[in-house]
């Protein structure tokens, strides 16, 4: 007679208890099912309330208070700031491409702004670019790809700065008009970044602007690493496309440049 198939059952699996061969011990010899997911961003738990960043809660994004936080993180801390702003025609063709960079390490910082398209270029022929080096006493200008620096001496320099060194004046302005939400959190190479986006995703939240499409993404200790926003636009009287976006990078490991046109120009301001 055949034995019952629970009775088998019982003694197969009372067999494999008793083998130490399939426990992981882990041990030396433990292996890893694929070790290049040790690097693979992996979604996080939702955090609680107390996990979030400043200014995030689940009933919605304080914008100025999340940008508060990346403010006070990174006060005293180098860093560098890249805003870029991209208008696009209907055709593909380019209409503005910008660049401002900057480089702070408190109190000096190097700024620079790029105007790509010939469009806007001065009717005279000079460049729109400029660069800008200053700390908390003294800025020196250089406008245009050649032109010469203008030395300007302001004990007001900290109040009127054209960007701020954190960029978060201009984050602030950026995600101004949009309604911000919680979007959830990947960890990568052991830090969490938080994600916020548009709360009506390709609904128009400003006149004259629709399909619009915002990404943030905050670190722990409140730090915006980026904000990009997307939008169809005609407020400059022709439908466009128009991309910002902001990175922040190198914070605490950013060196500010200091040209040779900089000691230049303060030498001859100071007749030395």
């Amino acid at each position: 007679m055949r034995p019952p198939r629970l009775a088998v059952l019982l003694s197969l699996c009372l067999l494999l208890a008793g083998c130490g061969g399939v426990t992981d011990t882990g041990g030396p010899d433990a292996r890893t099912v694929n070790p290049a997911l040790d690097d693979t961003p992996t979604a996080s738990p939702t955090p609680t309330a107390s996990a979030l960043p400043r200014g995030v809660t689940a009933d919605g994004v304080d914008t100025r208070a999340v940008t508060a936080a990346h403010e006070d993180a990174l006060d005293g801390r180098s860093v560098t700031v890249e805003v870029s702003r991209t208008r696009t025609h209907t055709n593909g063709s380019v209409l503005l491409d910008t660049v401002v960079r900057s480089y702070a390490a408190p109190p000096e910082q190097f700024l620079v702004s790029e105007a790509e398209e010939t469009p806007y270029r001065l009717a005279d022929g000079d460049s729109v670019n400029r660069t800008l080096w200053r700390n908390d006493t003294v800025s020196v200008r250089r406008v245009g790809d050649d032109g010469a620096g203008t030395v300007v001496h302001d004990t007001d320099v900290p109040r009127q700065r054209a960007f701020s060194p954190t960029g978060a004046a201009e984050i602030r302005e950026i995600l101004g008009p949009y309604s911000l939400v919680y979007s959830g959190a990947t960890t990568r190479n052991g830090t969490v970044h938080h994600r916020l986006t548009e709360a009506d995703a390709g609904q128009p939240s400003v006149p004259l602007r629709s399909n619009v499409s915002v990404l943030v993404v905050v670190t722990d200790e409140g730090v915006i690493e980026r904000a990009t926003v997307r939008y169809r636009t005609t407020e400059y009287g022709e439908p466009m496309s128009v991309t910002v976006d902001v990175r922040v990078s190198n914070v605490s490991a950013t060196t500010v440049p200091r040209p040779p046109w900089v000691d230049a120009a303060l030498a001859n301001e100071t007749g030395s």
